[in-house]
């Protein structure tokens, strides 16, 4: 009967308790795993989204940084240049180490340097004044000082209403940059000094904004408690021209100069140097020691190795150079010497060079030149090379006591012209260093005009060489004879 009633009832079954719970749990248990899978997808697509919007963000990070340095990039080189003179904000001027004025660099600035007032300058060094703006004279008192018209002997200069012409000791000379009339004052360019004034030193930092004018002292009649300045003249002045030559050792008379009787001056430095005294200046056995001749005619073994390299730790360097001991610890003083004079931009470019570093140099300058003349033999070609670079076995570098240094790494004829140089000019003897390849030394050194190229032989030898004239083979040749 009960199986007859569950077909009449559509064939739907009844379930017991027990089995109506158990589905009703699994029901359950399905849904909750239902629930897990969205809340899971849920939490995937928050995390994906977060790793998304990470990456994003450190893309469009990059993306400004790139953008921002190439609009400095294209700003720099559309709108600035390198060495671009600096024209806003204030020149600071000091004169004899003594702050004298502050001048807006606007209107004062040249391509070259910097404009300085000459009315400061004639203060500072107690020139006598005259005249007005459309004429005005400054006269270097003689001792002992007379009126300010003078005797009509000293020397003295007028600045006229054209900007470009001045009269020096009664010449009138043209001036490449023209002067700045500002009501009373007169400014001129610091190419001034350099050109037509003696015993004046004068330099300007660009990226300081310094310009610093000081006499120049006489170092062999100062002393460590008097320092005796040499006169300040104009170069356009009424002496015998023999005095000059007198002054700077330099004999132009044509007869050779007598280099045992060039007696060394005291040397005296703005910063202090004390501890590099024993290297720049050797004495006793090693005076003599680092006078070894290097070049074509006087060669050096392939497995020469200086025992006493040590590394140059300081200055710009385009990688590890290297030198021996004495003379890396005179060039330490002479960079020091040279950032308290204001000049903050020498590089040194090289130094030791082994002979395999300079055979591997050699030969690819002879590849370069074959390739730009295909016509020229390999023989040909070593010949032009040997001009501007030393075959292996005659490099002065692998003695570890020659270098190149300038003021950009260019190492270009360029150098000459620029202050650096004239500095390196007047003042590297003092160090023990020497210009190894001088203008018009040429046929004697069988090497090019090099300005950037420079050999340490210690403070006695390098100053004879410098005032004789005469490049090392000429003063090798000279102690032998």
């Amino acid at each position: 009967m009960r199986q007859q009633n569950s077909q009449n009832n559509g064939g739907s079954r009844r379930y017991s308790r027990e089995e109506a719970e158990y589905l009703r749990r699994r029901r359950a248990a399905e849904e909750m795993a239902a629930e897990r899978k969205k809340e899971q997808k849920k939490i995937r697509r928050r995390e994906n989204l977060k790793i998304t919007g990470g990456r994003l963000l450190v893309f469009l990070i990059i993306f400004l940084i790139i953008a921002a340095i190439a609009a400095t990039v294209i700003f720099i080189a559309f709108c600035s240049t390198p060495d671009a003179p600096k024209t806003s904000g204030d020149i600071t001027y000091y004169y004899g180490g003594k702050e004298v004025r502050r001048q807006k660099a606007e209107g004062h600035v040249t391509l070259d340097g910097a404009y300085f007032c000459f009315n400061d300058l004639s203060e500072y060094l107690g020139m006598a004044e005259s005249g007005n703006a459309a004429e005005m004279k400054f006269i270097i008192r003689r001792e002992p000082a007379k009126t300010s018209e003078g005797q009509g002997d000293e020397e003295y200069i007028v600045f006229l209403t054209d900007a470009k012409r001045v009269i020096v000791n009664g010449q009138e000379i043209k001036l490449e940059i023209p002067n700045l009339l500002e009501g009373d004052e007169v400014w001129v360019a610091i190419d001034f000094i350099r050109d037509y004034m003696s015993g004046l030193s004068v330099s300007y930092d660009r990226n300081r904004a310094v310009l610093k004018v000081a006499r120049v002292a006489d170092e062999e009649l100062s002393t460590k408690d008097s320092i005796v300045y040499m006169p300040v003249t104009f170069r356009l002045s009424r002496t015998d021209p023999l005095d000059q030559a007198d002054r700077t050792g330099v004999d132009t008379s044509g007869f050779k100069v007598d280099i045992d009787s060039l007696e060394i001056p005291a040397v005296w430095f703005s910063e202090d140097l004390s501890s590099y005294e024993k290297y720049m200046n050797p004495q006793g056995e090693m005076r003599d020691a680092f006078l070894v001749l290097v070049n074509s005619g006087h060669r050096i073994s392939a497995d020469s190795v200086p025992g006493d390299l040590v590394t140059v730790t300081y200055g710009n360097m385009s990688g590890t150079v290297q030198l021996r001991e004495f003379a890396m610890m005179s060039l330490e003083a002479l960079f020091t010497e040279l950032r308290g004079a204001g000049f903050f931009g020498m590089m040194v470019d090289s130094g030791y060079r082994d002979y395999a570093y300079q055979s591997n140099i050699f030969e690819s300058y002879v590849q370069k030149e074959m390739s730009a003349s295909p016509s020229l033999t390999r023989a040909a070609a070593e010949a032009v090379v040997s001009r501007y670079s030393a075959r292996p076995g005659t490099s002065e570098h692998q003695t570890g006591l020659a270098l190149d240094m300038d003021n950009t790494g260019a190492l270009t004829v360029d150098f000459a012209d620029t202050d650096e140089y004239r500095w390196l000019e007047q003042n590297a003897w003092k160090f023990g260093f020497i210009l190894r390849y001088p203008e018009g030394k040429e046929d004697i050194t069988g090497i090019q005009f090099e300005p950037w190229h420079y050999r340490f032989v210690g403070r006695y030898h390098a100053y004879k060489i410098h005032e004789s004239g005469m490049c090392l083979e000429e003063y090798l040749a000279d102690l032998k004879s």
